[in-house]
């Protein structure tokens, strides 16, 4: 009898540690599924991007991509032509608008975070190339304020946030 009632002991703790790998199994699963989900809209929107950039712009090689939200939204990409020259390719989200701007004939990503930084940036969270009002901007996130600084005129254009 001693001996049923130490089987009957150990066969619960079997079945709850199996039951709580099986859980565990399919928490990671659904967290992965998950997460899957939620960046393949940008990656598609990044790999669509790239291809559109390539054929419009001669774009061959990415050094980044972004999403710029401003009064309306563009695929923001950054890179090299085949002939080695930085251009900045902005596509419209919405519409059929392609721009193209060779990254020498404005002003660069550094000298934009500095000029928001005199302007009263503290750190720099995130540059993005967009486009604002008919012009090329840097917009520049420093905290919960955003700097739009003008790509061509070189100019702070406004400074949002809280």
């Amino acid at each position: 009898m001693k001996h049923k009632i130490k089987e009957r002991a150990k066969f619960p703790i079997r079945h709850y540690a199996i039951g709580l790998f099986l859980v565990l199994t399919a928490l990671v699963f659904s967290f992965f599924t998950i997460l899957h989900l939620a960046i393949e809209p940008w990656q598609s929107a990044k790999e669509g991007s790239q291809k559109i950039a390539k054929e419009y712009a001669d774009l061959e090689s990415l050094t980044s991509f972004a999403i710029y939200n401003g009064k309306e939204s563009y695929y923001s990409l950054i890179g090299k032509t085949s002939k080695k020259e930085e251009e900045a390719v902005l596509i419209s989200k919405n519409s059929n608008k392609i721009h193209v701007y060779r990254l020498q004939d404005g002003m660069s990503q550094a000298e934009a975070e500095q000029a928001a930084k005199e302007n009263g940036a503290t750190s720099i969270d995130k540059t993005t190339f967009g486009y604002l009002d008919g012009q090329p901007v840097w917009e520049i996130k420093s905290g919960s304020t955003y700097y739009n600084i003008g790509f061509e005129s070189k100019t702070l254009l406004s400074k949002e946030g809280l």
